[in-house]
């Protein structure tokens, strides 16, 4: 278990300032671990304290099972790939790829060779012998990958390495990534603020916020079923929506009413939600998982369009239901005007449900 990551406990302060606050985290060897979340989430720290770049104020850093809380970078088995490429502009591409293996003085056949078939796998064989100046930015990241894997290490980790990157070549990096993790198999702790990035690349996601974990979990599982209010709204683009809603029953059914409108619910929530009849609860939905009605016929929530974005293979309509505005995606073809009235009906097993004073996700399964 060489490239197995625990932290216990871990805490780093600036000042007045909690970084990270006593993280618990377990990435497991060779998973793609992704540290999620907005500027100033503490992502970044945790993995300068994982790199040993930060000296954590409390906890401990395991790496393969070894207490590496006081050891230097050098000696943790770690390479590191940043955001600014960092490749040194007076070597070639073959020099700046072998450089980690001359300063441990391997013999030059063995570095040849390594640097070699490390470029064949990130497909810039043919670029050995140029400088970085004659690289584009997406051959010169592929560079700075290469002399970290080069290395062997036991764990990478990666500082948004992509966000430099122009979005066409970010999305292309993103499969190369993906792809050298499958063939490579080393444990990568990934950080990013961009949730695609995240969804497309992780085996699991920490979705942080003020220095801690809120969510860790398959990327699929903390899309479909976020823990709190604030992931549903950081992961997605659109964001999921929310709306305000009521519990009430009728005829011994119990629904949700969004204003005066009743929803129905999963039948297998009823009973959990038959004790909270008269709360008002969050509730949570996709734009995909919303369907539009050309007008406000019946069964449907009436809502008023405010703006249609069409985006090729759909269109992203913006409407208000009430005092809340949402984010609809729907068919290209639909045909409606801004202050045109239209109808929502939304897949009852696609609603999550959040407390609307903690604003964490309700347990009803």
């Amino acid at each position: 278990m060489a490239g197995e990551i625990r932290l216990a406990g871990v805490r780093k302060t600036f000042g007045k300032v909690e970084a990270v606050k006593d993280l618990d985290l377990l990435v497991q060897e060779a998973e793609f671990l992704v540290l999620l979340g907005p500027s100033g989430c503490g992502k970044t720290t945790t993995l300068r304290c994982i790199a040993g770049l930060e000296r954590v104020d409390k906890g401990k850093v395991f790496i393969g099972g070894r207490d590496v809380t006081e050891l230097p970078p050098a000696k943790r088995g770690i390479a590191m790939v940043f955001q600014s490429y960092a490749v040194f502009p007076h070597m070639t591409v073959e020099k700046n790829i072998g450089f980690g293996l001359r300063m441990r003085h391997l013999p030059k056949e063995e570095i040849k060779k390594a640097v070699r078939e490390v470029a064949e796998l990130l497909q810039i064989g043919e670029l050995l012998d140029r400088y970085p100046s004659q690289l584009s930015g997406g051959q010169r990241q592929r560079v700075a990958v290469a002399r970290a894997i080069v290395m062997k290490p036991d764990v990478l980790l990666m500082d948004e390495p992509l966000s430099n990157l122009d979005a066409l070549l970010r999305l292309q990096m993103r499969a190369e990534l993906k792809r050298l993790h499958r063939e490579v198999g080393t444990t990568t702790v990934y950080v990013t603020h961009d949730q695609i990035e995240a969804l497309s690349l992780g085996d699991r996601i920490a979705v942080m916020r003020e220095g801690e974990i809120v969510q860790l979990d398959t990327p699929n599982e903390v899309y479909d079923k976020p823990a709190t209010v604030f992931v549903g709204g950081f992961i997605g683009t659109p964001p999921m929506n929310f709306l305000s809603a009521q519990v009430r029953s009728r005829d011994e059914r119990v629904y949700l009413a969004v204003g005066d409108f009743p929803v129905e619910v999963h039948a297998e929530w009823e009973g959990k939600l038959r004790d909270m009849v008269g709360k008002t609860l969050i509730l949570g939905i996709r734009a995909e998982n919303i369907e539009v009605r050309p007008t406000a016929e019946e069964g449907a929530l009436p809502a008023q369009l405010i703006v249609a974005e069409p985006l090729g293979p759909q269109q992203l309509l913006t409407v208000q239901v009430d005092r809340d505005i949402l984010k609809v995606a729907t068919s290209p073809d639909l045909s409606a005007q801004p202050g045109q009235t239209i109808g929502l009906v939304l897949t009852k097993e696609k609603i999550r449900l959040f407390s609307e004073e903690t604003e964490k996700a309700l347990k009803l399964e």
